[in-house]
């Protein structure tokens, strides 16, 4: 019997044990993690040491029990101004959070601040208070936008051609150029001796409407901007129309490489053909641009430039084209140059002096070497049978680069010629222009340099004349 007492109560005691065992596992589940110490991260997303305008972001994460409230704070002359003050009743993992500063709403004067993000979880560590994080940047609390004066008088633009502007932006400005649409041309310093002076070429590109106002804009390190516009009068050019019958042959012959040995398996040669008219085109479009936006803080070339000697206009810039298969209109695409035909595999000669920024295969474009010429102008030639040069090479003008061709999207044997500012086509003839070298580049510079009453650091051409170096 006592055995039998003995045995149960042996049992009892396992059996609470083990309920205490359980116990203290759930309790070690449910409540140790709420002790967690790993505190909030913060992220204060600032893209310079000034606040201005221009919203701005922070960035807080909690790996462990969840963000219980975030506060943003400026403390300016040692008087707080809250921002952001958020309490969360549920755990939030990470919080993304975009600050608009209204200074003159908030009463905070332009100088030196602080800016304090503070971040608390819902732990239970420190006595229940949770873990906190606070990061504090000093800041210059400026809302001024930049100066900005332009030079010049009337501006005479072609539609789908170039302009240059010439402006004064003060010293605060850390971006600045002319903006048509969507399109943005930066502005280059260091022409002139006064560093405040910049040269802007731009286009008036062809696919934009004739309403689109140019305007100079400007923006300092606290994402202040001004804008300021100029007085213009846009010529409009008249574009060609023009239909191309597409062949199964030309897709077969062409279009096929150009996406690839396997693309034939298809079948579908309309579709091969629009894949690479389209896609593959845009694509080489994009890398047209990346490459030309670095362009040297120079102007390069020498006059005006050089058309392909004894070289025929097969094709002209901006050609609105339609491409009809087996009766079918399919696409329609601009033509962004001009096809230039000499005889077959004929010398390509530099347009002008500049520096070799690609020479390879581009797509379409097939082989193909672009120049750069400085504050954003290039040429592109393309088609090209064979490439003369490498990238780095310097070039000087009618210095041979390669022979013409029919390599890319090209149905016979040429050279695709295009003028590009910051990889924008623009009209090629102006270029060709020395008249127009003089009325809209040279003359403007020297407007320019009376306007502001500031000596060219660079322009021998004006101060020498034009059988010296520089541009002429």
């Amino acid at each position: 019997m006592r055995r039998d007492k003995s045995r149960i109560g042996g049992i009892i005691k396992t059996f609470l044990y083990l309920v205490l065992f359980t116990f203290i596992i759930i309790v070690g589940i449910l409540v140790v993690p709420r002790f967690e110490w790993y505190p909030p991260s913060v992220n204060l997303k600032l893209d310079s040491d000034f606040i201005g305008l221009r919203p701005f972001n922070v960035e807080v994460k909690d790996k462990g029990s969840g963000l219980k409230k975030v506060s943003v704070v400026i403390n300016e002359g040692g008087i707080e101004y809250p921002l952001i003050e958020e309490d969360y009743p549920v755990p939030v993992r990470d919080k993304d959070i975009t600050i608009a500063l209204d200074p003159k709403k908030l009463g905070i004067k332009e100088g030196p601040a602080v800016i304090s993000v503070t971040a608390v979880d819902r732990s239970l560590w420190r006595f229940f208070r949770g873990n906190k994080t606070t990061v504090s940047k000093s800041v210059t609390i400026d809302t001024t936008p930049p100066r900005l004066e332009v030079a010049g008088r009337e501006h005479y633009i072609n539609f789908g051609g170039s302009g240059l502007v010439i402006y004064k932006a003060s010293s605060d400005t850390v971006r600045s150029g002319v903006k048509v649409g969507d399109y943005f041309f930066p502005g280059y310093k260091g022409y002139f001796k006064d560093s405040d002076i910049y040269l802007a070429f731009f286009a008036y590109p062809y696919n934009v409407s004739p309403d689109t106002r140019p305007v100079v804009v400007a923006e300092d390190g606290a994402g202040n901007s001004k804008e300021v516009g100029f007085s213009y009068r846009l010529k409009d050019k008249i574009y060609r129309k023009s239909t191309l019958n597409i062949t199964d042959d030309f897709i077969e012959r062409k279009a096929a490489p150009i996406l690839g040995d396997n693309s034939l398996q298809s079948g579908d040669l309309k579709g091969i053909f629009l894949k690479v008219n389209r896609d593959i085109r845009q694509k080489d479009e994009a890398e047209i641009k990346k490459i030309c936006a670095n362009s040297k803080n120079a102007i390069l070339w020498n006059g005006a430039f050089h058309q392909l000697t004894n070289s025929k206009v097969e094709a002209n810039f901006a050609d609105y084209r339609t491409y009809v298969y087996r009766g079918e209109v399919i696409d329609h695409q601009y033509h962004l140059g001009y096809d230039l035909a000499v005889t077959e595999k004929s010398p390509i000669e530099a347009a002008n002096d500049g520096v070799v920024v690609f020479a390879g295969d581009l797509g379409i474009y097939g082989n193909a070497v672009i120049i750069d010429h400085g504050f954003g102008i290039s040429t592109l030639y393309a088609h090209m049978s064979s490439i003369g040069v490498r990238v780095g090479d310097t070039v000087k003008k009618k210095q041979i680069i390669g022979r013409t061709g029919d390599t890319g999207l090209a149905a016979g044997d040429h050279l695709h010629y295009a003028v590009l500012i910051q990889g924008v086509p623009v009209l090629p003839t102006e270029w060709w222009d020395e008249k127009w070298i003089n009325d809209k580049v040279l003359s403007k510079i020297k407007e320019a340099e009376e306007e502001f009453s500031t000596p060219s650091a660079q322009s021998s051409f004006i101060q020498q004349g034009p059988s010296q170096s520089g541009v002429h």
